[in-house]
């Protein structure tokens, strides 16, 4: 990390302490004011307490997010987009680290999922996991999108319109629009607006 990118990060942790963990209206208010420039591009959204960001100028939210209580969003490395009325449950996590991470418009994640841009790399014997970085690869969840509490959106997946992910799911690989998809790892249980059991793998 660069002296710059210390700087930075050590700036977002100042406005962190000063407005992270007023409550009520107040607290909304006044992050909404504190964090919206810092954005590369920001509407009008709605941040919980103990919300955690880094990289602010690295993400770009469209009108009436809601990043709700503990929530957090990482890409001092990598970009993070979020569409209009996206919404993300308690303790959800969105961690770009060196990808693109796309959520569109009218999308709701449950508390306590994960988002992530990057696996470790781990091919090497040689040497320790932790010191072989990061793969990283984009991850696109399209408009319209229900994910379920607790569940797992992998690296290089992209889940179509409409899509709904189970409770508890792991996504692996891709999610076609209108499916609804459950499991570890997810499978297609049901498209939406029909009956019956699906056969495939996500």
């Amino acid at each position: 990390m660069t002296l710059r990118e210390r700087f930075i990060l050590q700036g977002e942790e100042f406005m962190r302490l000063l407005a992270g963990w007023v409550p009520g209206g107040p607290g909304t208010v006044l992050r909404r004011l504190l964090y919206r420039p810092l954005f590369a591009s920001a509407g009008p959204f709605r941040s919980g307490t103990g919300v955690v960001i880094q990289g602010f100028r690295n993400i770009r939210m469209g009108r009436g997010v809601g990043l709700n209580r503990c929530c957090s969003l990482y890409a001092s490395r990598g970009k993070i987009i979020l569409g209009d009325n996206v919404f993300l449950g308690d303790f959800t996590s969105v961690n770009a680290n060196d990808a693109e991470i796309r959520i569109g418009s009218n999308t709701a994640v449950g508390p306590m999922c994960l988002i992530q841009g990057a696996n470790h790399a781990f091919d090497r014997t040689d040497i320790p996991i932790v010191e072989q970085g990061h793969v990283p690869s984009a991850v696109v969840i399209e408009d319209n999108v229900w994910i379920g509490a607790h569940a797992v959106i992998l690296p290089g997946t992209r889940i179509r319109s409409g899509a709904v992910i189970a409770a508890g799911a792991v996504v692996s690989r891709d999610v076609p629009a209108d499916a609804v998809v459950g499991g570890v790892p997810a499978r297609i249980l049901r498209k939406r607006g029909r009956g019956g059991p699906g056969e495939h793998t996500c």
